[in-house]
């Protein structure tokens, strides 16, 4: 027989949460919606019928902002979508899911209180 014991740990949190820069204001925050097609994105064979689809700085998101987007194109099978803040400060995926065969939905938000730009990408299979 094995003899097992539990401790408890403590989990140090290497992040103050004091030291993020967040919105109090809820009242401001908002939802926006976007359609972003694949023919307006850069594109990038990726051989066997696969392309990577970019849209660099395209996308500005506002302070307090949820910010939906639609990534979607004819005649593709979405694989995998995703998102690039074009710096560091605080920025939230609240969703990344294929809703529809030709179309991915990337919801961000944006807690600052600045605007931002963002890139989005797109892996699909035509």
């Amino acid at each position: 027989m094995y003899n097992c014991y539990y401790v408890p740990m403590l989990m140090p949190n290497s992040i103050s949460p004091h030291n993020i820069e967040r919105s109090t204001d809820f009242s401001r925050q908002s939802r926006r919606e976007i359609t972003v097609d694949i023919r307006r994105a850069s594109q990038t064979d990726l051989g066997n019928e696969f392309f990577s689809y970019e849209w660099s700085n395209f996308v500005v998101i506002n302070p307090n902002e949820y910010l939906v987007c639609f990534l979607e194109g004819q005649n593709i099978n979405v694989l995998n979508g995703g998102f690039a803040p074009r710096d560091y400060a605080p920025m939230y995926a609240m969703e990344s899911f294929p809703r529809r065969r030709n179309q991915w939905v990337i919801t961000v938000h944006n807690p600052t209180g600045s605007a931002r730009e963002l890139s989005l990408y797109l892996i699909a299979k035509t």
